[in-house]
C-alpha cells in the first residue's frame, strides 16, 4: 500500500513537472508574440457614426496596436458620415498622424447603400480602415507578417458600361408602420405611428417629400375608482427641394402642414423660399460647417379651439435665420447653433434659441462635455383659450404658456489603466460584462 502510495505521489510530481514546463513554453511562446506585437503600429479608433463595429474591427485587425488614449497613438483614425439620398450612408475616413507621422493625413471614403446588411457595411469600413493603416503598418517589424490581396474584377460577359443606367433616376422611397402597447392593472398604454417618404439626391438637387401620423392614447385608473384618459394625435406632410449652386451656396424652399393635438391646431401651412450659405466647402460637411440659412415664408393657421387671442384661425408672413457652427476634429467635437423666427406683420411675435454642445477630451483619459439649450419663446399664437386642468398639465396634454424654454446636461469622464485596448471579450454579456446577448435572466 507504502509502495502504491510513493508511486501516485512520484506521478502526481512528474505529471506537474511536465506541465510546468509545457506552461513554461507557452508562456516564452506568448512572450515571443508579445514582443512582435508591441512593435504593432499603435492606432486610436475614433468612429462614434451609425454602422461602425469597434468590436469586429479591432477583432480582425489584429496586426495593429489599438490604444486607449488618443495621445499614445501614432496615427488617430477618425470616422465621420453622413446619410446619402437613397437611404445609405457615406463614411469618410481620415487617418492622421501623431508623433513621427504628425503632420501626415490621409483619406478614403466608403459608401454603403440601403439595403446592405450590417455585415457587409462593418467589413467595407474594414477595408477602408486597412487601407489607410497598411503604408504605416509595412514600416514596422509587424510588417514582415503583412501581406496584400485582390479581387480581380469578374471577366465573364460583356464589359460594363462605363455609365450605369438607374431606371429610378435616383428616387427612393419608404413606408413604416409601427405599433405599441403596454399595460397593468391601473394603467395601459397605446401607440401608433407611421411614416412614407419619397427622396431624390444628386450632386445638384436635393428633394424630400414626407408624411408621418401618430396616435398615443393612455389609460389611468384611480385608487377612488375613477379613470383618466389622455388622446394625441398628429399628422403633417412636408417637402423641401433644393438646389446647389456651386460649393458654398444653395437654394430652394420649403412647404409643410401639419395637425396637432398638443398645439392646438387643424391646420398649420407653411411655405416658401430659403437660401443657404456654407463658409467651408461642402464636400467638407462631416468634419466642419458653417452655415448661414435664411427664408421668408407665409404661415397659416386653423385652430381647434378659438385661441387667447379670439382668433379661429388666421394667415401671417414671417421670416427665419438659422446660422450653425459644427467641427469634429482629433480633440473632440463642438457644435452652436442659433436661430430666430418673426412675423412681419406684428413684430412682437417672434423666438429665438441658442444651442450648443461640446465634448472635449483634455488629456490622457479625461474628457468633459457639455450640452444646453435656451429659447425665448413670443410667438403662443396657437394657445387655447382657458386654463389646462391640473390633469392635462401633468399629462402634457397641449402646450401651456411659457416666455422661456431650457434644457442642460453636463458631464466629465476620466479613465486610467492600460494604455492598449486591442482585446475584445464578449463573455458573460447578459450579466453586462460587455457585449450583447439575447439571453435575458432574473433572480
Amino acid at each position: 500500500m507504502r509502495s502504491g502510495g510513493s508511486t501516485l505521489l512520484f506521478g502526481a510530481l512528474a505529471l506537474l513537472l511536465l506541465r510546468g514546463s509545457s506552461v513554461s513554453a507557452q508562456e516564452s511562446s506568448a512572450t515571443a508574440r508579445d514582443t512582435v506585437q508591441a512593435t504593432a503600429l499603435r492606432a486610436y479608433l475614433d468612429c462614434q457614426e451609425m454602422g461602425c463595429d469597434r468590436d469586429f474591427l479591432v477583432t480582425e485587425m489584429k496586426w495593429v496596436n489599438w490604444m486607449r488614449e488618443r495621445l499614445d497613438a501614432e496615427i488617430h483614425v477618425l470616422v465621420t458620415s453622413a446619410a446619402t439620398g437613397s437611404g445609405g450612408r457615406q463614411y469618410t475616413v481620415v487617418a492622421i498622424g501623431q508623433k513621427q507621422y504628425a503632420g501626415a493625413a490621409d483619406t478614403l471614403a466608403y459608401t454603403s447603400s440601403s439595403n446592405d446588411a450590417e455585415d457587409t457595411r462593418r467589413r467595407g469600413l474594414l477595408r477602408v480602415i486597412s487601407q489607410l493603416l497598411l503604408p504605416y503598418a509595412a514600416k514596422t517589424p509587424m510588417g514582415s507578417r503583412l501581406s496584400v490581396s485582390f479581387a480581380a474584377p469578374s471577366t465573364g460577359g460583356d464589359a460594363p458600361s462605363t455609365t450605369a443606367h438607374d431606371r429610378w433616376n435616383y428616387w427612393t422611397y419608404s413606408i413604416s408602420a409601427n405599433g405599441y402597447g403596454s399595460g397593468e392593472k391601473r394603467q395601459s398604454f397605446e401607440n401608433i405611428w407611421s411614416s412614407v417618404s419619397a427622396n431624390r439626391t444628386t450632386d445638384t438637387w436635393k428633394i424630400r417629400l414626407s408624411g408621418n401620423f401618430s396616435y398615443n392614447q393612455s389609460l389611468f385608473s384611480f385608487s377612488d375608482g375613477t379613470t383618466y384618459s389622455t388622446l394625441q394625435r398628429s399628422f403633417g406632410l412636408s417637402s423641401i427641394v433644393v438646389r446647389s449652386l456651386d460649393a458654398h451656396w444653395s437654394l430652394g424652399g420649403k412647404a409643410q402642414a401639419d395637425r396637432s393635438d398638443y398645439y392646438n391646431t387643424n391646420a398649420n401651412i407653411v411655405a416658401g423660399p430659403a437660401i443657404e450659405w456654407d463658409f467651408y466647402p461642402y464636400q467638407e460637411y462631416t468634419r466642419r460647417r458653417l452655415t448661414v440659412l435664411y427664408s421668408v415664408a407665409m404661415q397659416h393657421y386653423a385652430y381647434r379651439e378659438t385661441t387667447i387671442y379670439d382668433k379661429d384661425r388666421e394667415t401671417r408672413p414671417l421670416h427665419f435665420l438659422a446660422i450653425g457652427l459644427s467641427k469634429r476634429q482629433p480633440w473632440g467635437s463642438a457644435n452652436v447653433s442659433l436661430t430666430g423666427s418673426q412675423f412681419l406683420n406684428a413684430l412682437k411675435y417672434y423666438n429665438a434659441s441658442v444651442n450648443g454642445g461640446v465634448d472635449v477630451r483634455l488629456g490622457k483619459g479625461f474628457s468633459v462635455n457639455l450640452y444646453g439649450n435656451l429659447s425665448r419663446v413670443r410667438d403662443q399664437l396657437y394657445l387655447p383659450r382657458g386654463e389646462a386642468t391640473d390633469e392635462d398639465v401633468i399629462a402634457r396634454q397641449q402646450a401651456l404658456s411659457t416666455n422661456y424654454r431650457y434644457y442642460v446636461m453636463a458631464g466629465l469622464r476620466y479613465q486610467f489603466g492600460s494604455m492598449f485596448n486591442s482585446v475584445v471579450n464578449q463573455r458573460f454579456g447578459a450579466f453586462g460584462g460587455g457585449g450583447g446577448s439575447t439571453m435575458i435572466m432574473s433572480f
